[in-house]
Parts: structure tokens; sequence; C-alpha cells
């Protein structure tokens, strides 16, 4: 039996010491199922048969027993050498006289037996308790099968239980909103925490507290008894030496970010660093030290100030303004939704396009209002059949010159432009279509998409188009800023309204993109604001994303005739000419040259309808750049991003 237990030992201590964690120390001696290790000689040179003094008890305390028993079964049962002798003489005798000696014999030998068994028994209890004891000495204690993976009285009153689902059954029944990241083989499943027994999946409330592995469970069985479900989208990257913390406190819905990084005197932090304390920073802090979120400076929120001031001066007659350009010049979609664009002259050629494309294909463009930041752009929007407001009052600072490139003051000046409109056709109570120019249709977005009667997208108040970055900049939504719909109601106006009071961040970060994905994520906790993000590989609204593509899989697709979208917006692009470009070469270019950075004046005999003059009859075709998605086959031209195959 000693034999035995200490084998048992060595295997207990073997499997202790490869679940312990990596980085925590054991105990400073283990036991080692090698022959090289087992027996180890001793430090004088002597063999130390275990590697441990406690052998040698383990040794007295299994014979002296043993010796105990046997005397002990010997005088209880009553029998002797001496008895045994007198037997042997008498055996015959009994046999010969009929006399009961073959079943004293029986009984004495069964008394025997299960003495020795209740003995062996006890000494057995002894022995292992024995055992068990000087493997959690020497090794720490091991959880047999069967015992829970989490200690009740340090956590119960959080954790009742775990369970993994499937991802996609998940999210098929709960719909998050965001862009969901495709399935891999080692982030296939959500996992579950339940805070209590009853929350549980009903076929797991037994093994609430007791739980040695986490089970799987399908479909509607993981959140059959939640009555409230928090969500955490966690990054799952691999290259993050990542933890995550659940404090048993009093409820929060943010989330706190802590990094090493050293703190610099600006009071920002550096970039990653081991050596260094966690710290709380921004959570658009990158591992290169880059901050993606930068408080906005003072001289920024003045200048939101100022623009802010000069917006509520003048809201009451902008608001009257533009209730009479409602009433007079165009007509609602379904007198409830209106189609926003915002445009300066620079980017005229862009808005014409839209306008010409548009008529050509039949499309009703009576619900779009343009909010020109110059008077050129305000006539070349009517001009071409448009209904168009420039707000003095607000736009009157605002360049009429193209941005040179995404980012720069032009561009941000801009983007101001795009929060200020759309806070105003909310606060009229319309439902919203905002878009940018750079955006054709290939089927009309409300009538055939957001205002079909019974389409998915009538459940929710906000639906955006994916931007395809999912950066940290635009997380968790990654939502573009310039294809979105909205509908009015009390959670979306005060999601604009805050917007508009966030307009620093738009300065300081020189994108409104940004500053809306923040906003976005803070109302989607704070009121519930019901979000979709139509996914960057559905097929419905494409993008720059799916331009830029290596593989320009989509943009095959499309010219095969296999995908039909309802809108195609040239985002990702570094510039307006860029832009005019790719629409060129895409088969999506309407814009006659002479039409093309004119003001009104400038074109024809300074008529009022300018749609035969600019607009052509067929796409006007030209090769630009043999790397990108074209119409027809740009093989001789030159590559526009240097190491990128031709898409033909």
């Amino acid at each position: 039996k000693a034999t035995v237990f200490v084998s048992i030992s060595k295997a207990c201590c073997k499997q202790v010491s490869i679940m312990l964690p990596h980085s925590v120390p054991s105990t400073s001696r283990r036991y080692h199922a090698s022959p090289q290790s087992w027996p180890r000689p001793s430090a004088n040179g002597a063999s130390d048969l275990f590697g441990t003094s406690k052998f040698l008890f383990l040794t007295v305390a299994v014979a002296v027993p043993s010796f105990l028993l046997g005397s002990t079964v010997s005088i209880y049962a009553g029998v002797d050498c001496s008895n045994q002798k007198q037997g042997a003489a008498t055996a015959g005798a009994d046999r010969q006289a009929g006399v009961g000696g073959s079943n004293n014999e029986q009984l004495i030998e069964t008394r025997v037996q299960e003495l020795l068994k209740k003995r062996e028994e006890v000494l057995l209890g002894k022995h292992t308790t024995l055992v068990k004891k000087m493997v959690e000495e020497e090794c720490g204690s091991a959880k047999a099968e069967g015992d829970s993976m989490y200690d009740l009285s340090q956590i119960g009153a959080m954790v009742g239980g775990f369970a993994v689902t499937p991802k996609n059954n998940f999210t098929s029944l709960i719909d998050i909103g965001v862009p969901l990241d495709p399935i891999k083989k080692d982030s296939s499943h959500v996992l579950m925490l339940y805070s209590r027994k009853k929350s549980m999946p009903t076929a797991l409330q037994d093994s609430s507290g007791k739980q040695s592995s986490i089970p799987e469970v399908f479909g509607k069985e993981a959140i059959q008894n939640c009555d409230f479900l928090n969500v955490l989208n966690l990054d799952h990257g691999r290259g993050k030496n990542q933890c995550l913390a659940l404090v048993p406190q009093y409820e929060s819905y943010h989330l706190q970010h802590f990094m090493r990084s050293p703190e610099l005197p600006n009071g920002l932090h550096g970039k990653l660093t081991s050596s260094q304390n966690l710290h709380l920073v921004s959570r658009g802090l990158t591992d290169k030290g880059r901050e993606e979120f930068p408080p906005p400076k003072l001289s920024t929120i003045n200048q939101s100030f100022d623009m802010l001031r000069n917006y509520f001066n003048s809201l009451s007659q902008v608001l009257d303004e533009l209730k009479a350009i409602i009433k007079n010049d165009m007509t609602p979609f379904n007198d409830r939704v209106i189609t926003v664009m915002v445009c300066n002259h620079g980017q005229s050629e862009l808005l014409i396009n839209f306008a010409c494309d548009s008529r050509r294909k039949g499309f009703d463009v009576s619900s779009v209002l343009v909010f020109a930041t110059d008077q050129e752009t305000a006539n070349l929007a009517k001009a071409m059949g448009l209904a168009a407001y420039y707000d003095e009052h607000n736009f009157g600072s605002v360049p009429s010159e193209a941005a040179r490139r995404y980012g720069d003051a032009r561009f941000s000046a801009m983007m101001v432009a795009k929060v200020l409109c759309v806070q105003l056709i909310s606060h009229l109570g319309y439902d919203l279509l905002f878009q940018d120019v750079d955006i054709v249709w290939f089927q009309h977005p409300l009538k055939d998409y957001f205002a079909k009667p019974d389409h998915w997208s009538q459940k929710y108040d906000a639906i955006f188009q994916d931007d395809g970055a999912h950066s940290v900049r635009y997380a968790p939504y990654s939502a573009n800023s310039g294809f979105y719909f909205v509908r009015s109601n009390r959670r979306t106006r005060s999601f604009l309204n805050t917007l508009l009071g966030q307009s620093a961040i738009v300065f300081e970060t020189d994108s409104h993109q940004q500053a809306m994905v923040a906003v976005l994520s803070e109302h989607v906790s704070l009121y519930g604001l019901k979000v979709k993000v139509v996914h960057r590989d559905e097929t419905d609204l494409p993008g720059g994303y799916q331009w830029n593509r290596k593989n320009g899989e989509y943009m095959k697709q499309f010219y095969r005739g296999e995908v039909h979208p309802v809108i195609f917006h040239m985002s990702w692009t570094y510039n307006k000419e860029n832009k005019l470009k790719y629409f060129q070469q895409m088969g999506s270019w309407f814009v006659n040259d002479e039409c093309i950075g004119k003001k009104k004046e400038d074109i024809g005999d300074n008529a009022t309808d300018l749609v035969a003059t600019c607009c052509a009859a067929e796409p006007l075709f030209k090769c630009h750049y043999k790397d990108k998605p074209s119409m027809k086959p740009c093989r001789d031209s030159p590559n526009i991003d240097a190491g990128k195959p031709s898409f033909w």
C-alpha cells in the first residue's frame, strides 16, 4: 500500500506542476517522474529514494498499523497457536462424531475477513488523507475531477456559472449593430457568464457553482433565462497581452482602459513599455503612443464656441428660411424624409455628376436639399433641378475651394457644416438621408431601401454604411459619416444635438466621423439608440473599401452583373481629382468638360437649366490607372499604387 500511495503522489505532483500558470512559482521542490530524477541523490551523495524524509514516516505509518492489525484480529477471534494445534489433533474425531467443527471454522474465517476488510478501509482512509496532505504540501493542492473551477466564497455573488455558444448563433439572436468580424477557429464562440443559478440555461442549473469545465450551449438556450444581458466586444487579436477584470462593484456601463505606458509632461502618455506600471489611458491610445483622441486645445474650444455662438444667434431665422424652401421648392419623400447634401464650389462637379446620373436613370430627386456653403454652388444646384439653401450666417466663412487632401483645414470646415445641416433638419422633425456628393445611385435609396415597407431597417433609429476601416478611431461601429439614414425621434434628436456640441472634437481631429462614432457609442449606452452598420462584406452599400481591395473581387462581380448595389460611395480617396478619375474609369461619370470647375454664369448662355448643357447621355469613360477597377480594360495605363497588380 505504501508503494501504491507514493506512486499516486508522484502522478499528482507531475499533474499539478503542469497546471501551474506561467510565471507563478510552485513550492521549492517538485516530484518528477523521469528515471533520472526518481530517486534523487541527496546532498551528501546518499540515495534519497523519494526526495523527502516524509517517506520514512510513511513506511512507519504503514508497518505499525499492519502489525497491530494482525494481533488484534487474532485476539478478537480467540485463535492462537495452541488452539490451532488442538484443532489439528481432534479434527478427525470431530468429523467422525459429526460435531460442527467445519461450521465453526467457517464462522471464524468469515468474521476474520470482515474485520480485515473493515480495518483495511479505516487504514486506507487514513493513508489516503496522509498522502493527500503530503502531496499538497509538496506540490500544492489540485482540484479533483468534478470540483468547481472557482471558489464560491470569493465570486459566488457575481458568477453562478459559465457556458460558450457559437458566435453566429448568438449574433443571429442579439443584433449588436456593429459590423461583425469574420468567424475564426480560435474566436468562433461567445463566452457567457451567468450571475447566478437562475440566470443559467435550465439544463445547466444543477451544475451552478460546481462546474469543472465550460459547457457549450446552442441557440436560444444560451440566453433563455437572461432577464438582463450586457455585451462586451473584446479585441481577440493575438498580438496583445490583454487582461479583463470583472470587478464586483456599483455597476458601470463604461470600460476603463489601462496600459503600461509612461506619463508625459503634457498629460498624455507614450508608447507601450512593458516595464512601466499600468496607467489609465484614453481608449484611442495606440501601442505606438499615437493618441487618436487628443483632448481639444483651448484654441480649438474657442473656435468651437465662436461657431456655436453664431449658430444659435441665427437659429430662428435659419429654421424659418428652411421651412419656406421645404414648402415651396421640394417634396420630402413620403412627406417625411429629406435627402441632405453639403457642397462647396470646389466640389460642384461631383454634385453635377450626381444630378446628371440620377436624372439619366429616372430617379426622383425632389426630396434632395443641397446645403451650399457659397452662393455659386447654390446657383449651380438650382440650375441642375435641385433644391438648395445657402446659409450665409453659418457658412459664410467656409472656403469655397475644394479640400487639397483629406483632413486639411478646408476639409475640416466642411465637416462642421455637415454636422450643422443634419441637426437643423432633425430639429424640424424630418427623417433624413445624409449623403456626400461623391455618390451615385443604382437604386433609389429611399423608395427601394430605407423607406421600403417591411424593410429590415425599419426597426433601427440610425443606419450607416460601413466605412471599412475597422480601426481604433472608429471603434466599435466603423460608421461612415458620408452615407447614413436617421429617423426622427427623441433618441436621434438628442444624438445629433450632442454631436453639434462636440464640434471641438471635429476641429481637433479634422474628422466629424470620429466625433460621430464616439457620440454614437455613448448614446447607444445612455439612451438605447438603435444603430445598425451595414457590414462592408454586404453588397448593398459599397464604397472605397471595395474599390481599393487588392483582389478587386467585388468590383469584378459588379461588372459581371452578379451584385446589385443600392449606391456607390467613392470614399477612401485622396482628393477630388482622384474621385473624378475613378468615376470616369468606373463608367459613372456624366459631366461634360465645359461644366467642370465653372460658375453658373460661365456656362452656356447663362441658362437657368444646365442639365442639357452639362449632362452627357452616355458614360464619359477614360482610363487612368490599370490597378484600379474599370469598366473596360486599362492595361496600358500606369499604376497609382506601387506593386499592385492590374485589375484586368
